[in-house]
């Protein structure tokens, strides 16, 4: 029979930090209450189980550099049209399109809230447990050229697998060079089917030649990016132009 002085110290070895920490204040209520034996190990368990979950939460939550505060809960959906809170909604609870590598592809012009959009879909994505990863699209760039140059781009573009959801924003801003272009195209075609991209964009479809060396790689890339997407095109006034002018009219009354 085990010896109970020593169950902080299997508990410790276990990785059960949780229970470590509990169990006695647990024990005490459970003899207070009665409880069977398997009840109080259940209890034990889902305070393990919960502090994991939270855990893991917020190690997303880091690792996911999304820009702090732009979740959905506060995007303005009557400013704009071209999207609205039930489409966003399927695609934040309805996440297997995550495990099918599907894509979100949102375009418009500046100052219509794409980033906040895909910022607000990555919060959700990763409360449903799920692993997303947001980056400007000329800083991603920028470090797969860098590691391409470096013989290591395979090594990049596998690291980047690790979160089911790529945001890729304001692709439209990438520089069109002959190794920019490559990487880009490579990055797409990896994840093709494998991992879910999200871009955002205030360059329509018509005007990435721009960001590929030829018609015959642009094609290529967009096919790829819309064979299975939700696609969102957004229209409106510009929610910075709207707030500068609103605030030059206080600054006026004042």
């Amino acid at each position: 029979m085990a010896n109970v002085a020593s169950l902080p110290i299997m508990l410790k070895s276990l990785r059960l930090a949780c229970i470590n920490t509990h169990w006695q204040s647990v024990a005490k209520k459970a003899v207070a209450e009665s409880w069977m034996p398997e009840q109080y190990l259940a209890e034990l368990c889902a305070m393990e189980l919960s502090t994991r979950d939270d855990k893991r939460l917020q190690r997303h939550l880091k690792e996911s550099d999304l820009p702090p505060g732009k979740t959905l809960s506060c995007f303005q959906f009557d400013a704009v049209t071209g999207v609205n809170t039930q489409q966003i909604n399927a695609l934040a609870t309805e996440t297997q399109w995550t495990v099918r590598g599907e894509n979100v592809l949102i375009f418009g012009a500046s100052g219509l809230g794409k980033t906040h959009l895909a910022s607000s879909l990555g919060y959700s994505l990763i409360e449903a447990g799920i692993r997303v990863k947001f980056i400007s699209a000329t800083s991603l760039v920028q470090e797969l050229q860098l590691a391409k140059q470096r013989y290591s781009l395979a090594d990049a573009l596998g690291k980047l697998d690790k979160y089911a959801v790529l945001i890729l924003d304001d692709l439209g801003y990438v520089k069109k060079t002959d190794q920019e272009t490559s990487v880009l195209f490579e990055l797409i075609a990896h994840r093709y089917e494998r991992g879910s991209l999200i871009i955002t964009s205030n360059q329509a479809f018509s005007d990435w030649d721009h960001l590929f060396d030829d018609s015959v790689m642009t094609v290529a890339a967009i096919d790829r990016l819309v064979h299975h997407a939700t696609i969102f095109t957004l229209e409106g006034e510009s929610y910075r132009r709207k707030t500068s002018l609103k605030r030059k009219q206080q600054d006026q009354h004042q």
